[in-house]
């Protein structure tokens, strides 16, 4: 099947899609290597925070996300079926979440929601009237949408929330068929869609009313277009990446992710590929799609409400310290302030107060390690297909540099995050099982010998499992334990 659906490709499409595949070769160092350093760095800057690394809350968390490789591993087949599970399982467990773990608007999102139900009870002659009386200079884009929402669905916050997670399963789902492609492998899909979809950070934050469900999942979908290629014709595939992204500069014109992203993609892959002029058209193609939808999308905005595309847009300080400090702000800061500013019942304010904190990050230092560890594997034998996700997450960087942070902007980042580290985590299950297998004996099945490093780290966590096993004991036995603190 997978035979005949090449050669029903185009000429032009197949050249395309094996110079995707080729090595990189030296120019994709200039985004693999910033990348992992980007990463590293993000993870160091988590592990800095006071309060961040605790035995208890810091063990569970990356437990946590270890005992998740591991059910993954165990759980995921051939089948397509898990992948409309994990879509449909990540978009209900955000509806739990949004329902069960109330967030009330508060600051720009109450002066947003607010308008927004004005809107919905408004005509559209009134609305740049309305618009102008808020006195938003952005998140008009969004306002609108939320509008449209509350027409179709009632004006109650579940309306936004509820649609917000569906877009997050969405999200879940494109991540897990870009990773599939990037790696070959079904499982490492898995892996990264499955990280994505219970990542506490975005569980915790589905109930903000925010752009970034919607906008992540237009990123991907561009992603998935370049990447995937569904479409025969190469320029479907373009264009309509060129339009998802164009919906994403119109939707948040302070993230210039997908456009920056593109360029540099663009043209650090261009050694040793086929410089015709079916480049040029899908380059043309591309840019003309997403330059006419931002167009499209600005000038309806415009039309409706008074405000241009760039509305409330402002760059930040420009020295090398405040540039640091919002790039530290934009892929550090995964406990985001507005799923935690509501009271309630005595068990949530002790989540609040004590655990959130340490969960979030310690998750999110876990999937960034992993995503390091991923980065500097391909280092050798990246193919310019994979280099797009790096290249993504290095014009955020580049755009958190310029313009100020906004720590819950950076869910956009966490499935490029997820993507990158899907294949780690896939491998780490396989040396989890390869480790726990039985090495031999009268009746079992003899495993393959490992090799030294896997046998050194099973021989460490045998002693170290061991050694607890006893001190437990000899702790039951004595009543305090004095005999274990005599002992050493």
């Amino acid at each position: 099947m997978e035979q005949q659906k090449r050669l029903a490709l185009t000429e032009e499409e197949q050249t395309l899609r094996r110079e995707l595949g080729e090595p990189a070769g030296r120019p994709g160092l200039l985004l693999l290597l910033p990348a992992a350093a980007l990463t590293v760095l993000a993870a160091a800057g988590i592990c800095r925070e006071a309060g961040t690394l605790q035995p208890l809350y810091t063990g569970a968390a990356l437990g946590g996300l270890f005992c998740l490789i591991l059910l993954v591993r165990l759980l995921a087949g051939e089948s397509r079926i898990w992948l409309v599970l994990l879509a449909v399982g990540a978009a209900v467990l955000r509806g739990v979440f949004a329902l069960k773990w109330t967030v009330w608007p508060h600051g720009d999102y109450l002066a947003g929601w607010n308008l927004a139900l004005e809107l919905s009870r408004a005509g559209a002659g009134e609305w740049r009237a309305l618009a102008q009386g808020a006195g938003l200079a952005e998140g008009l884009p969004f306002v609108l949408y939320e509008s449209l929402v509350l027409r179709l669905f009632g004006p109650t916050l579940a309306a936004v929330q509820l649609t917000n997670g569906v877009w997050g399963g969405v999200g879940c789902l494109l991540t897990a068929l870009i990773g599939e492609k990037l790696t070959g492998s079904r499982l490492a899909g898995l892996m990264a869609g499955g990280i994505l979809a219970l990542c506490p950070t975005l569980l915790f934050a589905a109930g903000v009313l925010t752009p970034m469900p919607l906008y992540t999942a237009l990123l991907l979908a561009g992603l998935w277009l370049l990447l995937c290629r569904p479409f025969s014709k190469t320029g479907w595939n373009h264009g309509l990446a060129g339009a998802a992204w164009g919906l994403c500069l119109a939707l948040e014109p302070g993230l210039p992710v997908p456009l920056l992203g593109a360029v540099a993609w663009l043209l650090l892959t261009l050694p040793g590929r086929k410089t015709d002029g079916a480049m040029g058209r899908r380059v043309l193609v591309l840019a003309a799609a997403l330059l006419l939808a931002w167009l499209a999308a600005g000038g309806l905005v415009w039309l409706l409400t008074g405000a241009g595309p760039l509305a409330g847009l402002e760059a930040g300080a420009l020295s090398l310290r405040a540039m640091a400090e919002r790039v530290r702000q934009q892929f550090a800061s995964y406990d985001y302030s507005w799923a935690r500013v509501d009271g309630g019942t005595p068990l949530r304010d002790q989540i609040v107060q004590t655990m959130m904190h340490p969960l979030l990050q310690s998750y999110m230092l876990g999937v960034l390690l992993l995503a390091a560890g991923g980065i500097l594997a391909g280092v050798r034998s990246a193919s310019r297909r994979s280099l797009l996700p790096h290249a993504l997450l290095l014009a955020g960087t580049a755009a958190a540099m310029v313009l100020p942070a906004d720590p819950i902007s950076n869910s956009w980042a966490i499935p490029l995050f997820a993507l990158l580290a899907g294949a780690p985590a896939g491998q780490l299950a396989e040396w989890t099982v390869q480790m726990s297998a039985p090495e031999g004996g009268k009746g079992r099945k003899k495993a393959p010998p490992l090799p030294a490093p896997l046998w050194t780290v099973k021989l460490v966590v045998s002693v170290a499992v061991y050694a607890a096993m006893l001190a437990l004991v000899l702790i039951f036995f004595t009543g305090n334990g004095v005999f274990v603190y005599e002992a050493f």
